[in-house]
């Protein structure tokens, strides 16, 4: 006798648990199974809790990390996930959703899993993708109307934990060198911008690479003045619930140099990489207690020559405290495994010709209910 199996037959408690436990791409799937199972999965609080329960394998095995390539031949970007071990071993090779306008897109930050994306590496446009390559989703959103070519942007990405809400931040600015002029945000809940009443900086955003991070519920940029030739250098953040902007003082060899710094994350902890470019080196600072200024350390010296190649970029650090570095040889590129303690480096095997490379880490969940093909 043949009996036929129904989600009616199990109880709804320990239907919820199963599917608590399964990966995401996997929910996905089943959102089609029957329309109680789609309306749970898509349920604010089991979200929550799957995020919760997801946590704690992140904490065990660490992020996926995402590597980044825009050869200029051909002129197609080329995305690769590994994971966070030894050996950097491949996940998945995720295809980007669309076309970029400009030679490439550029990464302006990632949250929970997901990658925003903007079309404005050389030429401004009015396109933003935000992407999960873990599971290949993705929706295209639309920037704000910008008065003027003499006007110029910046941008940030990060989540709003009080809201459940991912949010967008705008940055414009009118001329270089000078303050905020307006202050925009996007929430990806209600679909819209609008004009924040968030005081705009009196620092604009250093362009080096237009780095930004979200850490403990800021987006941080390093933020620069200029007057003469004297520079005046910050941590600037911004409060993602609340939407206002604070300030957090640099360690004292970084408060006047020439801002060619990147804004970066070491473990769980905020991080500064200065490129030295007297010296040669890239200087990774930490920040051991978050917003204690006293706790600013510098960690680490990457020097940029060495006997066999030359570093071009420190793409980001591992969880065991080693860093991926691009390098360069005989005009040849190649990422390596560098260990500042021991300082030696390890070949991976992933070689790279001129062009873009970027490394993000990419934590392996992601609020999928916001997700469309």
């Amino acid at each position: 006798m043949s009996m036929k199996f129904s989600p009616d037959d199990l109880p709804e408690e320990m239907i919820t648990q199963i599917l608590l436990r399964l990966p995401i791409k996997s929910i996905l799937k089943f959102t089609s199974v029957c329309k109680s199972w789609n309306s749970l999965i898509k349920d604010s609080p089991f979200i929550k809790d799957h995020l919760k329960l997801t946590s704690n394998r992140i904490t065990r095995d660490g992020p996926l990390l995402l590597l980044r390539h825009c050869p200029r031949e051909p002129n197609v970007e080329q995305y690769s996930l590994h994971f966070n071990n030894d050996t950097f071993d491949e996940y998945s090779k995720p295809q980007l959703p669309s076309k970029s306008f400009n030679e490439c897109f550029r990464i302006v930050g990632s949250c929970n899993g997901l990658i925003l994306l903007s079309d404005d590496y050389l030429t401004e446009t009015n396109t933003f993708i935000l992407w999960n390559p873990s599971i290949r989703k993705s929706m295209t959103l639309h920037k704000p109307h910008i008065p003027d070519t003499q006007y110029h942007t910046g941008y940030g990405f990060g989540f709003d934990a009080k809201r459940d809400d991912y949010k967008i931040l705008q940055l414009l600015y009118e001329g270089h060198n000078s303050a905020g002029l307006e202050v925009a945000v996007y929430s990806l809940n209600s679909g819209s911008w609008k004009s924040s009443t968030a005081a705009p900086p009196k620092y604009e955003i250093a362009k080096t690479m237009w780095s930004q991070v979200f850490v403990n519920d800021f987006i941080h940029f390093i933020g620069y003045s200029k007057m003469g030739e004297a520079y005046c250098n910050v941590v600037l953040g911004f409060d993602v619930s609340e939407e206002v902007f604070h300030e957090m003082k640099l360690p004292k060899d970084l408060t006047s140099v020439v801002p060619n710094m990147i804004m970066s994350v070491t473990g769980k902890t905020l991080a500064v990489q200065h490129y030295d470019g007297i010296r040669k080196c890239c200087n990774v600072w930490v920040m051991r207690e978050y917003g204690v200024v006293e706790s600013w350390t510098k960690q680490f010296t990457i020097d940029f020559l060495t006997p066999n190649f030359r570093v071009t970029k420190v793409l980001g650090s591992m969880k065991n405290g080693e860093f991926l570095l691009e390098t360069y040889n005989e005009k040849k590129g190649e990422i390596v495994l560098h260990d500042p303690r021991k300082g030696t480096n390890e070949h991976l095997g992933i070689y790279t010709d001129p062009g873009v490379v970027e490394h993000w880490n990419l934590p392996r969940r992601a609020d999928y209910n916001h997700q469309n093909s």
